[in-house]
């Protein structure tokens, strides 16, 4: 499962899951179904209606890109592992005898962004980039439409002049 499916880091994690072979369940709006199953996703909960524990059990791993912890927890089996990048695991998440939970930096090497390009020319991940022009006056418009965290993949800014 991933949390956040439809966010620039989501976007990219349901598209990978499912370049390897994985079966893949994501959260979204529901404004976001389409194009996240167009991407791949096998099922998309919409979590303004339905927590995912409510429908989701014993999965092996959960990437989580929205700080939900304690709901990823919900959803892996026993010896399943959960991934964090908008979270900081507790002591006692951390310390689960039977579930892994770790929050996760990664300095990509080399050959992983070789192995993540290969992935976008041969067409398996789909890029999607919402863009838009600010003037530098507007770069604190465009950071505060990055912290609501209702964007679609990532923004890229141009800044003219």
């Amino acid at each position: 499962m991933i949390q956040g499916g439809a966010g620039g880091v989501g976007l990219s994690a349901v598209q990978i899951a499912k370049a390897f072979g994985a079966h893949v369940a994501t959260t979204a709006s529901e404004n976001h179904r389409e194009m996240l199953e167009q991407l791949g996703a096998d099922e998309v909960i919409d979590y303004h209606q339905t927590s995912p524990a409510e429908v989701l059990h014993d999965y092996d791993a959960v990437f989580d890109t929205v700080g939900d912890i304690e709901t990823g927890l919900k959803v892996l089996k026993a010896d399943g592992q959960l991934a964090t990048i908008a979270g900081q695991p507790t002591p006692e998440q951390q310390h689960d005898q039977q579930k892994k939970v770790a929050f996760q930096f990664t300095n990509g090497s080399s050959a992983d962004l070789t192995a993540l390009a290969d992935l976008v020319t041969s067409g398996k991940i789909k890029l999607t980039l919402d863009v838009h022009d600010f003037t530098v006056e507007n770069v604190i418009a465009a950071h505060e439409t990055i912290e609501a965290h209702h964007t679609t993949g990532k923004i890229v800014i141009h800044v003219t002049d």
